[in-house]
C-alpha cells in the first residue's frame, strides 16, 4: 500500500480514457431503445479511439437496428481486422448472411466464433436455426395467395403492418401486402425461431410473446402451435395498449383459422 501511494504521487493521478464514459452512456441508451443518441456518442467515441472494439460493435449492432447492413458489416469486419475471431463480431456478420439467406456463410461465421468461445448460446442457438433453414429452404410459388382474408381480422388502425405466418415463414395474411410481404415474413419467423432456440437451450417454456425493438417502430409477436402473428406499431404506443392489440388480432386469427380448417 506505501509503494502504491509513492508510485501514485510520483507517476500522478491515472488518466481515465473519455471514451469508456461514452460508450457506457451509449450503451444505456441502446438499452433504452434511444438509438439515435446512442450513435452519436459511439460515432464520438470512435473519432478519439478509431480502433476501439467496443465502439465498433455497438455502432454494428445500430447499424443492424437501423437495418443499414453494408454499414453494419463494415463495422464487424473492421472488429475482425482487430481482432481475427472476435466472438461477437462473427456472430453479428452471421446474422447479416442469414437475413440475406447465406446460410452456409452464417454457419461458417457461427463455427469460427464457436471454435473460439465453444460455451456461446446465441451463436449455438443462431447455428441451429440456419442450419436447419439450410436443410429445408425450398422457395415457395410466387404466386402463392395468403389463406386468410385480412379485413377479418379487424386489424387496429395503429398498425403499420400486420403479418401472420406458419413457423416456416409461409405467409397467411398481411395488412398492407406489398412487395415485401413474403419476405418480412420469413425474417419474422427466422427470429422467432432464433428467440425459440436461445429459450429451448436455457431450459425455460416454449415462445409466445416477444417483442422486437426498432429505431422508428416495436413489432409485437404471438405465436401457437407453428402459427406466428406480428403486429408493428410506433414507438410512441404503450407496451399495454399494444399487447391489447395483439390478443385481439390474435382471437380473430384463431377464428378465422378454425373456420378455415372446417371449410
Amino acid at each position: 500500500m506505501v509503494l502504491t501511494r509513492i508510485f501514485q504521487a510520483v507517476a500522478g493521478p491515472r488518466r481515465r480514457d473519455p471514451t469508456v464514459a461514452l460508450f457506457r452512456q451509449a450503451a444505456r441508451y441502446r438499452d433504452a431503445g434511444r438509438f439515435e443518441e446512442a450513435a452519436e456518442l459511439i460515432a464520438r467515441g470512435l473519432k478519439l479511439h478509431p480502433d476501439n472494439i467496443v465502439g465498433h460493435l455497438m455502432a454494428g449492432s445500430l447499424h443492424f437496428v437501423f437495418r443499414e447492413m453494408d454499414r453494419a458489416k463494415a463495422e464487424f469486419e473492421r472488429v475482425l481486422t482487430l481482432d481475427g475471431v472476435h466472438p461477437r463480431a462473427l456472430l453479428g456478420l452471421a446474422r447479416i448472411a442469414m437475413e440475406e439467406d447465406e446460410h452456409e456463410r452464417s454457419a461458417e461465421f457461427l463455427r469460427r466464433a464457436l471454435g473460439r468461445y465453444p460455451d456461446f448460446p446465441e451463436a449455438q442457438a443462431l447455428l441451429a436455426v440456419v442450419t436447419a433453414a439450410g436443410a429445408v429452404s425450398t422457395p415457395r410459388p410466387a404466386h402463392a395467395a395468403p389463406a386468410i382474408v385480412a379485413d377479418r381480422l379487424r386489424v387496429p388502425p395503429e398498425s403499420r403492418e400486420m403479418l401472420l405466418a406458419r413457423a416456416d415463414a409461409a405467409l397467411l395474411a398481411a395488412q398492407p401486402r406489398g412487395p415485401r410481404s413474403e419476405e418480412l415474413a420469413s425474417r419474422t419467423a427466422q427470429l422467432y425461431r432464433l428467440a425459440a432456440a436461445l429459450l429451448e437451450r436455457s431450459g425455460m417454456h416454449a415462445l409466445h410473446h416477444a417483442i422486437i425493438e426498432g429505431a422508428a417502430e416495436n413489432t409485437y409477436l404471438r405465436s401457437e402451435d407453428d402459427t406466428l402473428l406480428s403486429l408493428t406499431f410506433g414507438r410512441d404506443l404503450e407496451v399495454p395498449a399494444a399487447l391489447t392489440h395483439l390478443e385481439r388480432v390474435w382471437a380473430n386469427c384463431k377464428a378465422e383459422l378454425s373456420a378455415e380448417s372446417a371449410g
